[in-house]
């Protein structure tokens, strides 16, 4: 799993969380101040001789806009919320490729043990073809078993063309997820999350309310817009006089603050879209709850399932052992032929293959729920 938090779609969102943690610290500060200089009341006739006359004059203005520290902080609670927000998207996204990365390695993994189990039943239908071979030469009417023979063998082969196709998009799998795979590691039995459904806590719903914070962090910073912005500015005016005149440099102070005039057809509306957003995003987020539940109803259903098949094919499996005992003790004492013998092994064979499959269903079905819920996988 380690490996798994170097995909590059977690470490994009550990770099976007950054960014925004950057952007919270940024909303903080004040704007960059201004700085200017000017000449007025250049003579147009002598322009070049502007430092002697007694109207024009040389200044240098500083100027500094400060919002207020309320407003500033509501942009920053914004920046802060979407990298909340980024974090809990990468954890769903993290659980869930976890779960696909069970589940490869479970399809994987019976992948090759569902090949050796072919391979076995294909020995089987060998050594079948060879009995009723024999049989027909001898003189028995066994064409039909024969040519069934020969249609369970063209099905196994057939499966274990699906086999090495599922093998090849397992291995496919764990190259995205983690990178090269040369020999994938054994997987243990998947087991379901322990919570129930009511007390489970849902990524899709942690993201949905993360995004009602960042909604709600939006309508902070549009009430504050109401807030007054201050402007101080400083001025220094050089003057030369004329010969003969004296004129003296001046200093000019200026104090500016913003007056909502137009809120009505400014901040109003766009306050109350953001009050809009956050009603919309609280109704996804229910909507998500909804959903989330579903589908993990759904797949702990198909989990019941495959649990109860494998019971089921367990204990056929334990009477199929008897029953291949009992065929071969009246094999041995000649009250019988080989061929149940040989078709009870297939059979045993057949349930070890359905085995497997149920076995690999409800590995699945346990990695979409813990895809579902928060936590370590």
């Amino acid at each position: 799993m380690v490996q798994l938090d170097a995909h590059p779609a977690l470490q994009a969102y550990t770099a976007e969380s950054r960014a925004a943690e950057a952007m919270a610290e940024g909303a903080m500060g004040l704007p960059n101040p201004r700085i200017g200089a000017a000449v007025e009341n250049v003579p147009v006739n002598a322009p070049l001789r502007f430092d002697t006359s007694d109207m024009s004059s040389r200044s240098v203005m500083v100027s500094q806009d400060i919002p207020g520290r309320g407003l500033r902080g509501a942009r920053a609670d914004v920046e802060q919320a979407a990298a909340r927000l980024v974090l809990v998207r990468r954890e769903a996204l993290r659980a869930q490729l976890a779960g696909e990365l069970l589940s490869a390695l479970a399809e994987y993994e019976m992948a090759g043990a569902l090949e050796g189990l072919l391979d076995a039943q294909l020995a089987l239908l060998d050594e079948r073809e060879a009995y009723l071979s024999g049989r027909i030469d001898a003189g028995d009417a066994l064409f039909a078993e024969l040519a069934e023979t020969d249609g369970e063998r063209a099905a196994i082969d057939q499966r274990r063309a699906d086999v090495t196709r599922q093998s090849t998009q397992a291995l496919s799998v764990l190259t995205r997820l983690v990178g090269e795979v040369r020999t994938p590691p054994p997987v243990s039995p998947i087991p379901p999350p322990a919570a129930e459904t009511g007390e489970t806590v849902f990524h899709a719903v942690r993201v949905a309310q993360a995004v009602v914070q960042a909604a709600e962090a939006g309508v902070s910073v549009r009430e504050r817009e109401f807030d007054p912005i201050y402007s101080v500015s400083l001025s220094y005016m050089n003057r030369e006089g004329a010969p003969g005149m004296r004129a003296d440099d001046m200093v000019s102070a200026q104090l500016m603050v913003s007056v909502p005039l137009w809120s009505r057809w400014n901040q109003t509306p766009r306050l109350e879209a953001a009050r809009i957003n956050t009603e919309a995003s609280r109704l996804r987020l229910a909507d998500a709850a909804r959903v989330s539940a579903d589908a993990f109803r759904a797949a702990a259903a198909d989990y019941a399932a495959a649990t109860r098949s494998i019971a089921a094919l367990e204990a056929r499996h334990t009477a199929l052992d008897a029953a291949l005992a009992a065929a071969s003790r009246r094999y041995e004492a000649g009250d019988s032929s080989l061929l149940p013998l040989i078709n009870t092994r297939i059979t045993q064979t057949e349930l070890r293959i359905r085995l497997l499959e149920q076995r690999l269903a409800a590995d699945r079905a346990a990695a979409r729920m813990h895809g579902l819920v928060a936590g370590e996988l």
